[in-house]
């Protein structure tokens, strides 16, 4: 019921939530209906905002689902037994930083010319504060849903980390390959998209906390809108560094299955453990 209640209110009310938005974002109702499939008339920014805030919704389902269908507390949602410390949330931005950006980063410096030159500020500037705004609004609503919601459901039946780890990782890579960047190469996008629900999912088992998740995804979401894109994905690139032409994804596989280990191992710094009570003899 609960997760019924969840996808209804994301899929019909986030659907609504940005038909209300879209007349402040720059393209007419009447336009848009016409063609609801075309969204070249929109800016980048408007476009951005016309997105995100379909995510609204799903953060507010889950929040409700969880307090009022379950009657559970919604502390027991971000983490479960064990406190919840935003500077964790900021380490998990870190690590991601540190691990998974890496390579852009470092293609950044290495080979600037494989970088699209053109950088409009006029353009970036309000696309980067709808991002900065609504982004963490839209990776926490999928960390309460795919990491929150869906593993302490699935943790009622089994406490095994990699089972619950590939189910997340899974579920959360399925919706990405609505992504434009993914058309054509469903499966090795699958198998990328699903490694990093993988390392979000295993880093909150372990931890018994949404903190670690909720500040990488973020990060990622993030650095990829305002720091370095790539033409051709869900986020208009209007990022100061634009990688040209599509995704390698054998690359971003292998890549992956080399950063994920160390981000995981990286994102253990503070963790809370759970003390095991001493039986008195």
């Amino acid at each position: 019921m609960g997760t019924a209640l969840i996808l209804l209110l994301w899929l019909i009310g986030g659907s609504v939530v940005s038909l209300i938005v879209l007349p402040w974002t720059g393209v007419n109702l009447g336009t848009f209906m016409d063609s609801p499939a075309t969204f070249d008339a929109f800016p980048s920014w408007g476009f951005l905002l016309f997105a995100l805030v379909s995510f609204i919704p799903l953060l507010i389902g889950v929040l409700v689902a969880y307090r009022l269908v379950l009657g559970v507390r919604l502390k027991h949602l971000f983490a479960a037994r064990v406190p919840f410390r935003m500077w964790r949330v900021g380490w998990g931005a870190l690590a991601w930083i540190i691990t998974m950006a890496a390579p852009a980063i470092v293609a950044v410096i290495v080979a600037p010319e494989s970088f699209r030159g053109e950088f409009d500020w006029v353009a970036f500037a309000p696309f980067a504060i709808v991002a900065i705004v609504l982004l963490p609004v839209q990776t926490t609503a999928e960390e309460l849903f795919f990491r929150g919601w869906l593993i302490q459901g699935l943790s009622q039946r089994t406490s095994n980390i990699w089972v619950l780890s590939i189910f997340s990782g899974l579920l959360f890579g399925l919706p990405h390959l609505a992504n434009p960047e993914a058309i054509g190469a469903t499966v090795p996008a699958l198998f990328t998209y699903s490694m990093v629900g993988f390392a979000l999912a295993w880093v909150t088992v372990r931890d018994r906390s949404l903190e670690i998740a909720i500040g990488a995804h973020a990060a990622n979401n993030l650095f990829a809108a305002i720091v370095v894109g790539y033409e051709g994905g869900a986020l208009p690139a209007e990022a100061p560094f634009v990688s040209q032409g599509a995704p390698d994804w054998g690359l971003e596989s292998l890549l992956g299955l080399v950063l994920i280990p160390l981000f995981i191992v990286l994102s253990r710094v503070g963790r809370t453990r759970l003390e095991v009570p001493r039986i008195q003899t």
